[in-house]
C-alpha cells in the first residue's frame, strides 16, 4: 500500500502561553495521522515555550523553533519562517494554522482526500465558524454550519479581491508545490495573508475545490497577534500596511498585459475616495500603454479618470 503522505502544519504562535494548549490539543486529535506541526515562535515573552514543550515531549510530531534574527518581526515573517523550514523537509503538503484557533478532528482527513484524485489540485478550502469560547464549539459536521461561511466560486482572484468568499490562513490546505513559489511580505504587519492570496490567485491559474464543511473554529478575541506585538502603534502601523498593499498589490496588477477590469475599476473608485491621485495615473496610463481602450470597459474608465483629474486640477494624460 502506498504510503499517505505527509501535512506539514506551520503554527505561529506568540505570546499565547494561555490559548496554544487547546489549539495543540485539536491537531493532536486529528483522525490524519500523518502529519507534523512546526511552531515558529515570533519572541514571546510569556511561558509559551513552557507549553509547547510539554507537548513535544508527548508528540514527536511537534516542533518549536525560535524565530531567527533573519526574519522580520511580525506575522509575515513568522510564515515565512515557517515555510523555508518546510521546504527544508521537502514537505508535500502544507497547512497554516494560528495559536489560538480550533481543528475539527476531521480537518486534515477531509481536505487531503481530494488531492489523491485529482494530480492537478492546488489547494482544498474548509469553511469556519468564529467562537469566544469553548462552550459554544460544535464539532458536529451535521448541524454546526451557520451558513455565513461562503467558500464556492468560480473565480478566486475576483471572489476574494471583491470579498465575496470567506478565505483566511487556517482554512486551505495547499499543495507545497504552488504555494513554496510565493513569499509573505515582511514589510506588511497587516492584510499581509491577503496580499500573498491575491499575488497567487492573481498570477496562478488555481485549481481548489471547496469542502463544505465547518473544519476549523476562528477564536475571536481582541489581542491579536499584531495587537500583541505593536501595542502602541496598532493604529498606525495598520494604516501605514494597508496603504503599502494597496501600492504593492496594484503594482503588481499592472505587471500584467491586460489587468482585470473590476481590480482596476475597484483602484480607480478606491483612488478617489481617498484621494489616491497617483494611483488613478497609473492605472490611465497603463490603458493607454496597453491599448485597452479599443475595450469599452476600459475606455470608459479611462475617461472615468481623466474627467475626475481635471475636476481636481491634475495634470493632463
Amino acid at each position: 500500500m502506498k504510503k499517505k503522505p505527509k501535512i506539514t502544519i506551520l503554527l505561529a504562535t506568540y505570546n499565547r502561553a494561555h490559548l496554544i494548549g487547546e489549539t495543540l490539543e485539536s491537531i493532536s486529535a486529528q483522525t490524519y495521522m500523518h502529519w507534523e506541526c512546526i511552531i515558529v515562535d515570533d519572541f514571546s515573552t510569556d511561558s509559551t515555550f513552557d507549553v509547547v514543550k510539554s507537548y513535544i515531549n508527548k508528540d514527536n510530531r511537534i516542533h518549536y523553533y525560535l524565530k531567527t534574527e533573519k526574519y522580520k518581526r511580525g506575522l509575515s515573517g513568522t510564515r515565512n519562517y515557517g515555510l523555508d523550514l518546510a521546504r527544508e523537509r521537502r514537505s508535500k503538503y502544507i497547512q497554516f494554522f494560528d495559536d489560538d484557533d480550533l481543528m475539527h478532528p476531521k480537518k486534515l482527513e477531509l481536505q487531503i482526500g481530494p488531492f489523491f484524485s485529482s494530480k492537478s489540485l492546488d489547494l482544498t478550502i474548509c469553511q469556519y465558524r468564529k467562537f469566544d469560547s469553548l462552550e459554544v464549539v460544535n464539532f458536529n459536521l451535521n448541524n454546526c454550519d451557520d451558513g455565513l461561511c461562503k467558500i464556492e466560486t468560480d473565480d478566486l482572484l475576483k471572489s476574494f479581491f471583491l470579498n465575496l468568499i470567506n478565505l483566511n490562513s487556517p482554512g486551505p490546505l495547499w499543495k507545497a508545490s504552488t504555494i513554496m513559489k510565493y513569499r509573505f511580505n515582511e514589510d506588511l504587519f497587516y492584510a499581509e495573508e491577503r496580499e500573498f492570496y491575491l499575488r497567487i490567485f492573481l498570477n496562478e491559474k488555481i485549481s481548489y475545490k471547496p469542502i463544505k464543511f465547518v473544519l476549523f473554529w476562528y477564536r475571536k478575541h481582541s489581542l491579536a497577534i499584531t495587537s500583541g506585538l505593536y501595542k502602541e502603534n496598532t493604529n498606525e502601523i495598520k494604516r501605514k500596511s494597508e496603504d503599502l498593499f494597496k501600492e504593492v498589490f496594484l503594482s503588481e496588477v499592472l505587471k500584467k498585459n491586460k489587468a482585470e477590469f473590476f481590480i482596476l475599476k475597484s483602484y480607480a473608485v478606491r483612488a478617489f475616495k481617498d484621494n489616491k491621485i497617483p494611483h488613478a495615473k497609473k492605472i490611465a496610463f497603463y490603458i493607454l500603454n496597453k491599448r485597452l481602450y479599443f475595450n469599452h470597459k476600459y475606455l470608459a474608465l479611462l475617461i472615468y479618470i481623466k474627467l475626475y483629474l481635471k475636476k481636481v486640477n491634475q495634470i493632463e494624460i
